[in-house]
Parts: C-alpha cells; sequence; structure tokens
C-alpha cells in the first residue's frame, strides 16, 4: 500500500472518531439546553431575568457552535477542501464571537477588550464578504478540492 492510501485512509478514519466525539458533544449541548430551558420554565413563576436568557443563549449557540464544527470535519473528511470550507470556519468563528458577545458583561469590560471584540467581527465579516465575491467572481462557491491523498476516484467533482 503506497503512502497515499495509507494516509487517505488514515484521514477517514481520524475524521470519524471526531465526528463520533462531536456527536457526544453535540447531544450533551443539547442536554444542557434542555435542562437550562426546563429549569427556567418550572422554576420561576415571573418574568425571566437577563442572566437566565444569557444562559439559555449560551446553551443555543454552544449546540449551533459544535454542529458547525461537526459539519467541518465532515467536509474534510469528504474531501471537499476550498471556498465551502473557509466559510464554514469563519462562520465558526463568528458564532464564537457573538457567544462571547451574548455572556458578555459591558459594566466589567474594558474598553480595550470591546474594541478588539469589535475588530475580530469586523475582520470575520470582510473575510466572509471575500470569499464571497471570489465564489461569485469564479460563478461557484469554488468548488471542492481534493483531500490530501485522496485516491483519484475519490476526489469529488467541481460543480
Amino acid at each position: 500500500m503506497d503512502f497515499e492510501k495509507w494516509y487517505a485512509r488514515f484521514e477517514r478514519s481520524v475524521a470519524a472518531i471526531l465526528m463520533a466525539g462531536m456527536g457526544v458533544v453535540i447531544l450533551l449541548a443539547t442536554f444542557s439546553f434542555l435542562r437550562t430551558t426546563v429549569q427556567a420554565t418550572l422554576g420561576f413563576g415571573g418574568a425571566l431575568d437577563y442572566a437566565t436568557f444569557q444562559t439559555l443563549f449560551d446553551r443555543v449557540l454552544a449546540a449551533v457552535i459544535a454542529l458547525e464544527l461537526a459539519h467541518s470535519v465532515q467536509q474534510m473528511a469528504a474531501g471537499h477542501r476550498g471556498l465551502v470550507q473557509v466559510k464554514t470556519v469563519i462562520i465558526i468563528g463568528v458564532l464564537a464571537v457573538v457567544r462571547k458577545l451574548i455572556l458578555l458583561e459591558v459594566e466589567s469590560t474594558s474598553g480595550l477588550f470591546l474594541i478588539g471584540v469589535a475588530a475580530a467581527i469586523l475582520s470575520l465579516g470582510l473575510v466572509l464578504a471575500l470569499t464571497h465575491w471570489v465564489g461569485r467572481t469564479r460563478g461557484d462557491d469554488g468548488g471542492p478540492l481534493p483531500s490530501p491523498g485522496a485516491p483519484a476516484g475519490d476526489r469529488p467533482q467541481a460543480k
């Protein structure tokens, strides 16, 4: 067996292990969200406070980020490279920053930290816009590139 076939098999094995782990993480994040929702619904007779909403949105975004990470691993396992995977990684970054903003206590946060978060949001937005522009310019999403070491028959075809 040559190195390329061995590496392709190794890459698929690692991706399968990562997908199983991400499945567990997604289930845990979903369970945590459901538990928090039930506790918030049954535990309070009146209006929910801001901290409870922060916790609920934190749990939702944790599950969404885990789903996007699993999607990224799935793309890697399928051998898809290019703008599609870049966009997925950028979206994960955007979700992580949004999650941080939801949990942020503005009163106890320095102005320099807020400037850094704003710069991260602006940078991610510009890179996402750039990938959309490149995709439109090329007339597609950039097309998937083959996985390193993928056999010729397993290589994805451009749309």
